[in-house]
């Protein structure tokens, strides 16, 4: 059996034991606030992205020429379904249950219907950040996504 000599001081004091350990203490929290931040943005341009195509969706949904049973020409604000009901339904399983879709069509062409009056559809979300909020006060706890797309009536 080899018997080792007892270390020094100077050898305890110069010790790399443990390095790692502190290395990895300051640098992952650090990461894990790069990870989060990324998905918890990434999550908000996701919800951007999908509100710019519900907007566009609802707008062109008001804008194309609709009529009844009898052949009677429908007004963008008496479609049936709405235009926020239609996009309400199409696009709300697509977002956060908490983010509270409202859509607002407006414009002078959603209520005379006549080609070439514009029609604006506005679509807008809360994004409830997941961990950003928290770790930056500034951000608040949510933020309100909102897109708009305007169209004239054909």
């Amino acid at each position: 059996m080899v018997k080792w000599p007892k270390p020094s001081k100077t050898y305890l004091l110069r010790s790399q034991q443990g390095g790692v350990c502190l290395e990895m203490a300051l640098v992952l929290p650090l990461l894990l606030i790069l990870v989060f931040g990324l998905a918890d943005f990434g999550h908000a341009w996701y919800m951007k992205q999908e509100l710019t195509t519900a907007a566009r969706e609802g707008a062109r949904y008001a804008t194309r020429y609709q009529t009844d049973a009898s052949g009677t020409h429908l007004l963008p604000n008496a479609l049936s379904p709405s235009v926020s009901d239609w996009v309400t339904t199409k696009y709300q399983p697509l977002l956060p249950t908490t983010a509270n879709l409202t859509v607002t069509p407006t414009g002078p062409g959603y209520t005379s219907g006549l080609p070439g009056d514009d029609i604006a559809v506005t679509v807008t979300a809360r994004k409830h950040w997941f961990v950003m909020g928290s770790l930056i006060p500034a951000l608040g706890s949510y933020m309100d996504v909102s897109a708009t797309t305007v169209m004239k009536v054909e």
